[in-house]
């Protein structure tokens, strides 16, 4: 196997006044032991101080490591905020990997995060995989190596062996547990995975939402909109091994606690963009695919494309109900 291709992978980072976790975010995918990589910084309209960040340290500048030759670090710039969405559907269309990632600026990968999704995906035949995650707060400090908010693989404590103070934020995983997501545990709608940064995702399940024109509406939660349209046409997958550490520092959208998420600490403004997506995200999908109806035809055929609408419109189950009364109680309470 030696003389095939080793697949490129995209690392597309989405960056809004973000700039001070930047560079932090981008020494961690040089740090990567899989180097078949590009980077590309989509700067969404940022404050002075961020780009000023990205003009002194990534314009025009390369990424360099002994281990293979030099790699250009592309910045694009929007010329308004396109938040979340907008931002990496930018990015794709430059993009040239078989395989993307969507990176939050303020996240920071373990150094095996790429090496460890594509030995996923190349053990299991899905339109992403999803990692899970380690907890940091807005100083690095690590709050937890496998955290709860993990919503697939729950860490429910267990028999541990003492381990040396050196040894105890060892993140060197060796074993790990690759599930793939069904249709029965995940109907569409519903959440299985971890955020944005959590997943490597297939190029040629990507393209389909190049077509996608509502990016207003998903300025915040693109993860959602993303995993649930790949998860419906290809179907999902999700290791145990904690792959990055995400960064709560208080102004993230979905979790207000600085040390490990929960739905009881959600925001008010969350609480409505939660609300809203479920709402919204089954009438979104379904007029994007109405109106590239003939698109979907041509790529996954009539009979397949039909399945989807139907997946669409009968998917609604307790969970997803329960989800959103619960929302809604903690919306009036």
């Amino acid at each position: 196997m030696n003389e095939l291709k080793k697949p490129l992978v995209s690392l597309i980072v989405t960056c809004h006044n973000l700039g001070k976790y930047l560079p932090e975010c981008i020494k961690s995918i040089e740090n990567q032991t899989y180097k078949n990589f590009e980077i590309i910084i989509v700067d969404d309209f940022s404050d002075e101080q961020t780009k000023e960040i990205i003009e002194k340290n990534y314009k025009n500048k390369n990424v360099i490591s002994k281990f293979f030759s030099a790699t250009e670090i592309r910045v694009i710039e929007t010329k308004k905020n396109e938040g979340q969405l907008g931002a990496f559907l930018t990015g794709l269309k430059v993009s040239k990997g078989e395989f993307v990632c969507m990176i939050d600026a303020d996240d920071v990968l373990l150094e095996d995060y790429l090496a460890t999704l594509l030995q996923a995906h190349m053990n299991v035949s899905v339109a992403f995989v999803s990692a899970a995650q380690c907890e940091i707060d807005e100083n690095s400090t690590i709050h937890c190596l496998n955290s709860l908010a993990s919503p697939t693989f729950k860490n429910q404590g267990g028999v541990f062996e003492k381990l040396p103070a050196d040894k105890i934020f060892d993140t060197n995983f060796d074993r790990f547990e690759l599930k793939r997501i069904t249709d029965r545990e995940c109907p569409f709608g519903t959440w299985c995975w971890n955020p944005s940064t959590s997943a490597m995702m297939r190029r040629s399940a990507l393209e389909f939402l190049l077509l996608f024109k509502n990016v207003e509406s998903y300025k915040t939660g693109a993860d959602k909109f993303i995993f649930s349209f790949l998860h419906l046409i290809g179907s999902s997958a999700v290791v145990s091994k904690p792959l990055f550490a995400y960064r709560r520092h208080g102004s993230n959208c979905y979790g207000s606690n600085p040390v490990i998420g929960s739905f009881r600490y959600l925001k008010p403004e969350s609480v409505d963009r939660l609300i809203k997506w479920n709402k919204n995200l089954h009438l979104d999908m379904l007029n994007f695919i109405f109106k590239n109806y003939d698109y979907f035809c041509k790529r996954l055929n009539s009979m397949n494309t039909k399945k989807l609408i139907f997946k669409i419109i009968f998917s609604f189950n307790l969970l997803t109900i329960k989800k959103a009364l619960k929302a809604l109680f903690y919306k009036f309470c």
